[in-house]
């Protein structure tokens, strides 16, 4: 039984719970313990940290429930201050294939850079316990790069994420670059993501990235992402109808850019998201002054199997030249390559350079190598889930590539 006939069988039969709620209590447990005599609070679920425009003094905060919670706000305090502060909660329903959900978010504000907080959600006599939040500042930061974290036996994702914040427990920040899920409006997909990636998420912050698997529906036609907005609540980027499909953000000596490339999937809803986010990444790029500027997006710009560049690379590498772009990670492929650095399509010494972020699920491809490969692993057809750490201060840029063995398959640094 092929993954696209078991979801749909799933759909079908109503199982969206078919997956066990054990390992789910289990992995959000420490949320789930009061203090100060409140009872638990254990209808909050998948708490998330999501990045904003500037960590340093913001944050936005976002849960769900299965039920509506009544009365619900956020406390939070400086810590060494100890004075309450309450943040605005607001909710929606959104109703996925499967099951409907309440989310819940607020926005932190005005936030002391390179502080700790704490905070926790009310709602009468029930709360969870506190959670800590660090604001960003301007000096060396880690962090934490995954891609198609989507599955089948989700499993797997949960072991890559694991074994990432196990061994990188200070990275501040992480990100999925694209496919987070198999299918972005199944409900049971979002809840195994979820859980199997309860440990990073329950400091760190998160960026996410659109892939083309946020864009399929049930029956896996193309669609609107509504899945992918619903969940996360990303920067503004002041563009009308296309909040939440592109966006960027500041953090530390970097700027980042993430990019949308499902022009093929939301031709027929959004038929102007090329234009409008090539006008929109031009003034972005204009207006930033930090050290670094890197780019993520979701599919390559390269075709294996007619062993050419595609279409993504006919519309943004030119763009990454034009605006000097120190480095790209594109995912997709299931497989990690370093290209390194590309100019006006050729090998240069100069220009970008171009990562190709290897696989964090189960779900494995198999490209060819090809001449414009500087590193990929050995055996293709054995090739292992990995993540990327990127080690970021002012005037150094170093990415390493682990596998889920331990091994390290890739390591550089980019100096300015």
């Amino acid at each position: 039984m092929n993954r696209r006939f078991f979801l749909k069988f799933l759909l079908s039969v109503g199982l969206g719970a078919y997956f066990p709620k054990l390992t789910e209590a289990a992995r959000f447990e420490q949320l789930h313990h009061p203090q100060n005599g409140y009872k638990s609070l254990n209808e909050v679920k998948f708490l998330r940290q999501i990045v904003t425009n500037d960590s340093r003094t913001s944050r936005t905060l976002m849960w769900q429930s299965d039920e509506e919670i009544k009365n619900i706000r956020l406390e939070f305090f400086l810590v060494g201050e100890e004075q309450a502060n309450f943040s605005k909660v607001t909710s929606e329903y959104f109703e996925q294939v499967g099951k409907g959900n309440f989310i819940y978010f607020s926005e932190l504000k005005n936030l002391k850079p390179e502080s700790l907080y704490k905070f926790r959600i009310i709602a009468d006599d029930k709360a969870t316990s506190w959670q800590n939040l660090k604001t960003s500042g301007k000096n060396k930061f880690q962090m934490l790069v995954f891609s198609d974290s989507q599955c089948e036996h989700y499993e797997i994702w949960q072991k890559t994420a694991d074994f990432a914040n196990k061994n990188f427990p200070d990275a501040e920040i992480f990100l999925v670059n694209g496919d987070l899920v198999d299918n972005g409006q199944a409900n049971y997909q979002w809840r195994l993501w979820y859980t199997s990636a309860a440990y990073l998420l329950s400091e760190k912050i998160f960026a996410p990235v659109m892939g083309n698997h946020e864009c399929y529906s049930a029956k896996w036609l193309n669609c609107l992402p509504e899945g992918y907005l619903h969940h996360f609540k990303t920067p503004s980027n002041a563009e009308k109808n296309f909040d939440g499909y592109f966006y960027s953000f500041d953090y530390g000596s970097a700027h980042f850019f993430i990019l949308n490339t499902q022009f093929l999937e939301l031709e027929n809803f959004q038929p102007k998201l090329k234009e409008i986010q090539n006008y929109w990444f031009r003034r972005d790029a204009a207006n930033t002054n930090r050290a670094w500027k890197i780019v993520f997006m979701h599919k390559d710009i390269f075709d294996y199997g007619q062993n050419k560049f595609n279409d993504i690379a006919e519309n943004f590498m030119p763009l990454f030249d034009e605006l000097e772009i120190d480095l790209i990670l594109t995912g997709h492929l299931h497989t990690y390559r370093n290209r390194g650095k590309i100019f006006a399509q050729k090998k240069s010494p100069q220009g970008p350079t171009y990562i190709l972020c290897g696989r964090a699920g189960d779900q494995k491809y198999v490209e060819p190598h090809r001449e414009i490969d500087e590193v990929s692993y050995k055996n293709l057809q054995k090739e292992p889930e990995s993540f990327i750490t990127l080690d970021i201060d002012e005037k150094n840029l170093t990415l390493t590539c682990y596998t889920v063995d331990g091994d390290i398959l890739d390591k550089f640094t980019l100096r300015k």
